[in-house]
């Protein structure tokens, strides 16, 4: 048997400035202090509701899975 693991990251949106094309546009930029992932949706929101000075320049975030593993039940193998 097999199971599905999905790793979650916490992503800030930030205005930035396209000086080539001379026009603004969000971009979404890992937040700085973060961990690199966390095991579920809800985790990711916790963390940031409880580390306010890390997300001070991402006052708009979102929380998106950023790899899945298939993990094997070590009874199979």
């Amino acid at each position: 048997m097999y199971r599905l693991v999905t790793k979650y990251q916490l992503f800030g949106l930030r205005n930035e400035h396209d000086a080539a094309h001379q026009h603004n546009h969000m971009m979404l930029r890992p937040v700085a202090g973060a961990p690199e992932a966390f095991n579920t949706e809800q985790a990711a929101f916790d963390w940031a509701l409880s580390n306010h000075e890390d997300l001070r320049h991402h006052p708009e975030f979102v929380v998106l899975p950023v790899h899945h593993m298939v993990m094997a039940d070590p009874m199979d193998v």
